[in-house]
């Protein structure tokens, strides 16, 4: 008997950890990502230089407790989205979001150089 104020709920919540995500990769990331915020939906597709191998990435990240999909294993052409990578907001707490993404600017800058 709830189900749009579920959905606005919802909505609301996504739109919060959009947000906390995007923030963190301009502050953590600069210029060295490009990204679009989707319109709906709980994925952020994120865009490194050319160069960046996201699948050689995701181990080291993984022991630092961050896990992100590479891009290529996502994608219908996976060389040509090695290197994006694919973030989930949908669970994590915002909060958890701004943490998750410092510690992936970590790795990224300690394993590719990036930022």
């Amino acid at each position: 008997n709830h189900y749009e104020e579920h959905m606005e709920r919802l909505r609301a919540s996504l739109r919060r950890k959009l947000e906390a995500m995007t923030t963190a990769l301009t502050t953590h990331f600069g210029s060295a990502v490009e990204f679009r915020a989707p319109r709906g939906g709980m994925f952020l597709w994120v865009k490194f230089p050319e160069g960046v191998d996201t699948m050689k990435l995701a181990a080291p990240a993984l022991k630092e407790g961050i896990a992100f999909n590479p891009g290529p294993e996502w994608a219908t052409d996976p060389d040509a989205a090695r290197n994006y990578l694919r973030l989930c907001y949908a669970l994590p707490s915002a909060s958890l979001i701004t943490e998750g993404v410092a510690k992936l600017a970590q790795v990224f800058h300690r394993e590719a150089g990036i930022p």
